[in-house]
């Protein structure tokens, strides 16, 4: 049975903020946790996610501490679910926000006896909450930032633009200085980064487009290319690689999330897919070309790059509830993105920096927060 709490917006001391999603999802809801600890000074907070995305959060300084929802190990099945509420109950929680509903997180916070609930209404096991929030995203007319935000104004915290954060410590900032200098860029050469993957979230540009835009920023620009992807994304990774004249500074699957960012904040820029790294270079302060589907659920209005001075680029054709593959008379529409609109905004976006005296500092603790 929930402990009662009459007057809930005071008694809450003790939160959890739940979202169990991917890393840019995780990311793109640490506004919450900032709108939280402003509306609740004194309490203590808590974030239950995947173990993925742990390293997104390690460090937030609105967080006492992180949980980890390992549904494939310790919490799989009955069993392990079972062994999660005792966890989450133990903890004794006065509310829960749940980002990102299922059925499973619903239960777990009333059989946790938490005694304030707070997820969406328009999903049958809405009923599980007692702040039910009603508002759709998959028709994308807000940011995620913005739909993670008016979940969490349930407990009075202010509709106000809060920016997403990722601590980088300076562990993580040394490595990439190394791994640069292994790589033979020194620690005030500019450099681009390049992710081609985009983890199956949307529809990618082609691999063969990503090689023609690094070999022109590296003929042309006479800037370093820098390519990543994610532990999946090799073979990907050095399909790009065998389609340039120059070989590029390569990272698949090498660099932890904290390294990822600290290599992002380093960068002069980053073009990519609809993808987490784009949040995470936006979260870091580094301008971003992102290039995104006509997909509706995938719109940059919900996924953009959040923050100024970025560039989304869209194949122009018609926007579409679903893809449907070669069945569709614009398939593959990514192709209708030229690599010559993708270097023009990088280069305009350089030629920008340049303009400003922007200087390239890769490894400088006073951009973003360090530990």
């Amino acid at each position: 049975m929930s402990r009662s709490i009459r007057n809930p917006q005071s008694a809450i001391r003790n939160l959890l903020v739940v979202r169990t999603d991917r890393m840019g999802d995780v990311l793109l809801s640490t506004p919450v946790l900032s709108g939280l600890r402003a509306r609740f000074p004194d309490s203590r907070m808590t974030m239950l996610v995947s173990p993925y995305a742990r390293e997104v959060v390690d460090g937030h300084p609105a967080l006492d501490e992180v949980l980890v929802d390992d549904e494939g190990e310790r919490h799989r099945g009955l069993a392990g679910f079972i062994r999660l509420v005792r966890t989450i109950r133990q903890q004794r929680f006065d509310a829960i926000v749940i980002l990102h509903p299922t059925l499973r997180l619903a239960l777990l916070g009333l059989l946790a006896g938490i005694p304030v609930r707070v997820g969406s209404g328009y999903r049958a096991y809405g009923l599980l909450f007692n702040r039910r929030v009603y508002e759709h995203r998959k028709d994308a007319r807000r940011h995620e930032v913005e739909y993670n935000l008016r979940v969490a104004a349930a407990l009075g915290v202010a509709d106000v633009p809060i920016p997403p954060t990722i601590v980088i410590p300076d562990a993580a900032r040394q490595a990439i200085a190394r791994w640069l200098d292994a790589g033979g860029i020194g620690p005030d050469e500019p450099f681009v980064v390049l992710h081609p993957g985009s983890g199956g979230s949307a529809r990618s540009w082609p691999a063969s487009s990503f090689a023609a835009l690094g070999s022109r920023l590296i003929d042309e620009g006479g800037v370093r290319v820098v390519l990543t992807g994610g532990p999946h994304e090799r073979e990907l990774i050095e399909s790009v690689v065998g389609q340039m004249q120059t070989r590029p500074l390569t990272a698949a699957g090498e660099l932890t999330i904290k390294e990822l960012a600290a290599l992002l904040a380093g960068c002069q820029l980053c073009v990519t897919n609809s993808t987490g790294p784009l949040h995470l270079a936006a979260a870091v302060g580094t301008p971003t070309v992102a290039l995104f589907c006509p997909i509706i659920p995938c719109s940059p209005v919900r996924w953009g790059p959040y923050g100024e001075g970025h560039r989304v680029l869209m194949p122009d054709v018609p926007a579409c509830p679903r893809c449907i593959g070669t069945a569709c008379e614009y398939f593959d529409c990514m192709t209708r993105i030229s690599v010559d609109a993708v270097y023009r905004a990088t280069r305009e976006i350089l030629e920008g920096m340049k303009r400003r005296g922007d200087v390239c500092e890769p490894f400088a603790s006073s951009a973003h927060r360090t530990e």
